[in-house]
């Protein structure tokens, strides 16, 4: 019976340290991970480029950039007002005077905006809301896997951080490096 408790109270105490030294670990290792001015000494281009990778991911920066690629290669789709009268309407009104179309257009508007809002009525998607539509669900999806990938690098915790962490761990009573001192005959 005596040998069991003992024995318990062993394992307990071996827990407790097993336990210590992996708070011990992971302690290091969130230091380590967080340790960013150390992580740009070691490697300032890498550390900036992952950062600065992080950051225009949540920042939008793909859409962003297609955005402004498509301002750039075509000006007159961004300068177009956007219409809300049907073709059917806007070919009638071509053939208007001019000096009454713009009052009857803008009247035309301005009540068809009214009915729409009413109606709730939307037009079929045109191929370029449908592009848009589709850019931002794999710009999300994309953008979400690459971004969980970057973070990951910028927290990631030095190989050797985790080295100098294993030489700490503490030794077991009754197990220590030096040999055992002979006994006396």
């Amino acid at each position: 019976m005596a040998d069991s408790t003992a024995e318990a109270r062993q394992q307990v105490a071996d827990a407790r340290r097993a336990t210590a030294a992996e708070l011990d670990t992971l302690g290091t290792s969130a230091r380590a991970a967080l340790d960013f001015p150390a992580k740009i000494r070691k490697h300032p281009l890498q550390t900036a480029g992952v950062l600065g990778g992080a950051a225009f991911m949540v920042m939008g920066g793909p859409k962003r950039v297609a955005r402004a690629a498509e301002e750039r290669f075509f000006p007159k789709r961004g300068l177009r007002p956007p219409k809300l009268m049907p073709k059917d309407l806007e070919k009638t009104l071509d053939r208007l005077p001019e000096e009454d179309r713009e009052l009857i257009g803008a009247h035309l508007e301005r009540d068809f905006a009214a009915y729409l809002k009413k109606e709730h009525v939307r037009d079929a998607a045109t191929g370029r809301q449908s592009f848009w539509k589709a850019f931002d669900l794999l710009v999300a999806v994309l953008g979400a896997a690459a971004t969980r990938e970057l973070v990951k690098r910028a927290l990631a915790v030095p190989a050797d951080a985790n080295g100098a962490s294993a030489k700490a761990e503490p030794v077991a009573p009754g197990k220590t490096d030096q040999p055992a001192a002979e006994a006396p005959k």
